[in-house]
């Protein structure tokens, strides 16, 4: 196996922020690849340790990704702002633009000492180790129930890391070919893989969470969803005709990165903060991957910076604000794809709208969540108004668009596209 780390030297830079030296709490940030927001009190599956997680804090049952694919939301995620904004639009794609400032940047320059442990595509080539004094990228194939996974909690056990940290732990089990460990390949765990992965990773995080100090703020999210069949038949043939043709000559029916569609933007989002929220409580309003950092850097008192897309949503969770927040959407298709793969779309509390801005042949998508949650009947047609609306939302959104992004030198697009490859994103 290797392992790429990248360990920033010095201290964190200062950009002139009065720095408060009080005791600030160490802060987990949990993204689990693939993670639908249903796998939270998924029916028929065991997962005692993300229930118990969930009532220990504030569950936001509306989570809206940014994108069907990981390093876009990730780059969401850790600078608060969309995709035209940060630049990172695909995910071999162009770099964090330069001047974006991040969540572990300022969480450094607070005292944090800043650890992200990434797997996937999550290459540090990408511009996404920009703040963190450790960047630790492993294969794959390293899981929880790995050697990699024990020494991770030894190390939170033992108290090995500096305090207060920041730990942005990125987990691989729910992806395909998916992690099950061989005590839940049996039925009661699941109808399929995904379940029983989930039942395995609930298992995984028990010693985990007990490694953590008592102060400890927690976020559990998912970068995005994932499509799965429907039925245990259907499930049954398509595994069947995989296991005979091979993937690549078989039509995938499951996975995410190609659509913006429900299945594959709802994810989980729950947020723990011993001695600072309720625990128990739910905000069922819609919010966004965007959101995730003046979120936390609120939480934990520290200046927001004004130029960002999302908003704190700890209004929402203290005292009920109505944030009306409606929400930008993207997926980018295939790494090989063209451009007619790309997807826009907007959504709000009770609408969605689709559009594929570089295939004009391609009909727009209007749904009423409210009536259609499962986007059976396009309404785009019926409702132009409110689609002349949408789409003007979205062309504000992309006119926030910085100055071009650098182009990764042929070493760092070679070392993308060699990881790709390893992934199965290209062939």
């Amino acid at each position: 196996m290797m392992y790429v780390t990248h360990v920033q030297a010095g201290g964190a830079a200062r950009t002139g922020a009065n720095i408060q030296m009080t005791r600030r709490p160490n802060v987990l940030f949990l993204l689990v690849d693939c993670m639908r927001a249903d796998a939270l009190g998924s029916r028929g599956v065991p997962t005692p340790n993300l229930d118990a997680l969930v009532a220990s804090g504030v569950r936001f049952t509306q989570a809206i990704a940014s994108a069907s694919s990981t390093t876009p939301c990730v780059a969401t995620m850790l600078t608060g702002a969309y995709s035209p904004r940060h630049g990172v639009r695909a995910i071999g794609g162009l770099p964090l633009h330069p001047d974006v400032v991040t969540l572990p940047m300022l969480l450094r320059e607070a005292g944090y000492h800043t650890v992200a442990e990434v797997t996937g595509p999550l290459l540090p080539e990408s511009g996404l180790d920009r703040g963190f004094s450790e960047y630790q990228l492993r294969p794959a194939s390293a899981h929880l129930s790995d050697a990699w996974g024990g020494a991770l909690v030894e190390r939170l056990r033992a108290g090995r890391l500096p305090e207060p940290w920041f730990l942005f732990l990125h987990l691989w089990e729910l992806h395909s070919p998916r992690k099950v460990l061989p005590p839940y390949r049996r039925r009661r765990y699941g109808r399929n893989r995904y379940a029983r992965a989930l039942a395995s990773l609930d298992a995984m995080l028990a010693p985990l969470f007990a490694a953590l100090p008592a102060d400890t703020v927690v976020v559990l999210h998912g970068d995005h969803g994932e499509r799965l069949i429907g039925s245990r038949l259907a499930y049954r043939w398509y595994r069947l005709w995989r296991d005979l043709l091979g993937a690549a000559r078989t039509h995938k029916r499951e996975g995410h990165e190609t659509d913006v569609y429900e299945e594959l933007i709802r994810v989980p989002l729950v947020l723990v903060a011993p001695g600072r929220l309720s625990p128990g409580a739910e905000v069922t309003q819609l919010v966004r991957q965007v959101d995730l950092m003046p979120t936390l850097l609120d939480l934990l008192q520290l200046s927001v910076p004004p130029e960002l897309d999302g908003v704190s949503l700890l209004p929402a969770v203290r005292a009920g604000a109505e944030l009306r927040l409606e929400a930008f959407l993207e997926a980018f298709g295939r790494v090989r794809g063209t451009p007619r793969d790309r997807r826009s779309g907007w959504r709000t509390g009770t609408w969605k709208y689709i559009v594929a801005p570089n295939a004009p042949d391609m009909p727009e998508e209007l749904y009423d969540l409210t009536t259609d949650p499962r986007e059976r009947r396009n309404l785009a047609t019926r409702e132009p108004a409110r689609v002349a609306a949408f789409r003007k939302r979205i062309a504000a959104v992309e006119a926030t668009a910085t100055a071009a992004v650098p182009e990764l030198s042929g070493a760092e697009r070679a070392a993308v596209e060699q990881r790709l490859r390893e992934l199965g994103y290209l062939e």
